[in-house]
């Protein structure tokens, strides 16, 4: 089982979480794409801690193949505004587990298209990694209504007649 994760390596994303997640659960592979000021520091949390299932991957161009060649999404966010890496997994019908936290909580249905779990609390996300990643029925359920939960809510023409909406009610006022 892969579980990804697709961010900046900023405090907000919360990326230490995911290593103390990744400790608990050695049996699962965990993938983080991105970059920023933390590198270094997440970096030397994994050789410190020995943490051989944890993949620090940099900046990547074509994220769809490392995300076609993962099991499960992951979003330890402190916040969020849209989550765009997010509507990406929903896109290719990834389930998602990810914080409560506003924009998250925009895009996921909790126990339908992912699940939700209260921030910090680190036993419930890993509750929701190991019962997706026992049952393939489950991951492939849940992906394939966020996949349909992302084009029906969040596809690009429909972002875009939103936002053309939006600003054109601005113009008008």
């Amino acid at each position: 089982i892969n579980v990804i994760s697709v961010c900046r390596l900023v405090p907000q994303k919360n990326i230490f979480y995911i290593l103390e997640i990744a400790k608990k659960i050695p049996d699962v592979t965990f993938s983080i794409i991105g970059d920023g000021p933390l590198w270094s520091e997440i970096k030397n949390f994994i050789l410190k801690n020995k943490l051989k299932n944890v993949n620090l991957l940099g900046k990547k161009e074509r994220i769809y193949d490392y995300l076609y060649n993962s099991d499960i999404y992951l979003s330890t966010s402190l916040y969020e505004g849209l989550p765009i890496s997010i509507l990406e997994a929903m896109s290719i019908g990834l389930p998602i587990i990810a914080s409560r936290v506003t924009g998250n909580c925009d895009t996921i249905v909790h126990g339908k298209s992912g699940y939700l779990y209260d921030l910090m609390n680190i036993e419930n996300a890993i509750g929701y990694i190991n019962k997706l990643s026992r049952n393939k029925k489950l991951r492939i359920d849940m992906g394939n209504l966020a996949y349909k939960r992302q084009r029906e809510l969040f596809s690009k023409r429909l972002m875009i007649l939103k936002y053309s909406d939006l600003y054109l009610k601005q113009l008008i006022k």
